[in-house]
């Protein structure tokens, strides 16, 4: 294998999970649905959760991953966005729990 094609595999593997994030479906200022809030891996939870809660969101639960928190938006959206979030995923579509329509969750 040249050191070209060596590369390109590189290049592809490091940009595969960048595809991956921006076809997540990302939840916008106006968001009514369960979000997904994604911390760096070194957040811990308790510092996930304070930082959510901080931002007035309400949790609904914490993700497999200790640095991700499910929320129900607040009541003016995700215009609130936690200090350290990195990523912020719409769960509407998306296979797993919490995935409901906006009206369903909130009754």
């Amino acid at each position: 294998m040249s050191a070209r094609d060596r590369l390109v595999l590189l290049l592809v593997a490091l940009a595969s999970p960048l595809a991956i994030a921006a076809a997540l479906p990302q939840a916008g200022a106006d968001t009514r649905v369960p979000v997904a809030i994604l911390f760096s891996p070194w957040t811990s939870a308790d510092d996930a959760l304070a930082l959510t809660l901080a931002a007035g969101h309400r949790v609904l639960r914490s993700g497999r991953a200790s640095n991700v928190v499910v929320v129900a938006p607040a009541d003016e959206g995700m215009a609130n966005r936690p200090r350290g979030a990195l990523l912020l995923v719409a769960l509407t579509g998306l296979a797993g729990c919490l995935d409901a329509p906006a009206d369903d969750w909130r009754a």
